[in-house]
């Protein structure tokens, strides 16, 4: 665990970021799909190269993994051994000696890999620089916390909100994905009403892996013409338009909107999305992606490669920005003029 004088957990069992005066950079990392094998060395040794660019352009305060950081899937990578996996990654990121917190998504902790969600948690947990928390154990999902972020006089500034958007539903693959739960949403609110008490005019930013179903709700409106919807950088890259969201019920934006403080949500999962809108006052983003393993002949891609970066204010008012690997990030939206 990070091991810093200006980090440190509260009374309430969150973290607590203590930041300098000046803006604070946040690197949104996703889908890295490192397989660590012997048969994977030339794709991971590309993410690698790719990551060291990123945060070498960047230079981040903290970073945040949305997700599919490792692929234990055995056709792509050779290899169902997530455990050294993990303890490859925190290995990398730790070399760079800035803070990083991690979340899950749907493939870490693939069915038949050899570690499940508690086993890598406890090998995230001991990385020198990660930031990371299994949660209370009675919420769905394993790493559902928040890191506070306060100036130097104290003040709360902005808070960010990491979540599990879990993996399948019963059936595993064939059940569809799942989403973010009713407990976790009604956990989450609760802590930022708690948290808006210190700081009435408090933001919030929210980060999981699998996109929520108002990402392709603002997109669909937006293609019809809804000038309601704000377009602010990206492109649908997937084929057909492909979102991939949940079938089941989630209720997670709505709540969003009556609870009134997050104003970001950052996810990753479709790895040719790059699509920031935003709808109903909360900007939506798809992080760039890394992967060169997950996606067939994703290697010779590379509008969708890259990281995001996420400045937030001494106001706690935040900027969003692609940083594309390749010299120009398509700004091409179907329907978007």
């Amino acid at each position: 665990m990070y091991n810093n004088s200006r980090f440190y957990k509260d009374i309430d069992n969150n973290f607590t970021l203590k930041i300098d005066d000046k803006p604070f950079k946040i690197l949104q990392l996703t889908d890295l799909h490192f397989g660590f094998s012997m048969i994977t060395k030339k794709q991971d040794k590309l993410a690698m190269d790719a990551i060291n660019k990123i945060i070498e352009k960047t230079c981040p305060d903290l970073i945040i993994l949305t997700g599919d950081s490792i692929f234990p899937f055995v056709i792509k990578s050779g290899t169902r051994n997530n455990i050294k996996q993990a303890k490859k990654l925190i290995e990398f990121m730790d070399s760079f000696r800035i803070p990083y917190a991690y979340l899950f998504g749907n493939h870490d902790v693939e069915m038949g890999s050899k570690g499940n969600k508690d086993d890598i948690s406890d090998i995230i947990i001991n990385g020198k620089y990660s930031i990371f928390d299994k949660g209370l154990e009675e919420l769905t999902g394993v790493g559902n916390y928040i890191i506070k972020l306060i100036n130097n006089n104290d003040k709360l500034i902005n808070t960010l909100v990491i979540l599990d958007s879990n993996m399948y539903r019963e059936g595993w693959f064939y059940s569809g994905f799942d989403c973010i739960h009713e407990d976790q949403t009604s956990w989450c609110m609760q802590e930022l009403s708690e948290l808006k008490k210190q700081n009435s005019d408090l933001t919030a930013l929210a980060f999981f892996h699998m996109p929520l179903p108002e990402y392709k709700e603002a997109y669909e409106k937006m293609k019809l013409g809804d000038r309601s919807v704000q377009y602010n950088f990206g492109s649908i890259s997937e084929y057909n338009d492909y979102f991939g969201i949940t079938k089941y019920q989630c209720d997670f934006f709505e709540k969003a909107l009556d609870n009134d403080i997050i104003k970001g949500m950052f996810c990753g999962h479709d790895h040719l999305n790059t699509l920031s809108l935003t709808y109903k006052g909360i900007m939506m983003t798809y992080g760039m992606s890394i992967d060169f393993l997950g996606y067939k002949r994703i290697k010779k891609r590379y509008t969708q490669r890259g990281g995001t970066l996420i400045t937030i204010k001494q106001d706690g008012v935040f900027d969003v920005a692609p940083i594309p690997l390749a010299t120009v990030v398509s700004s091409f939206v179907r329907g978007q003029k």
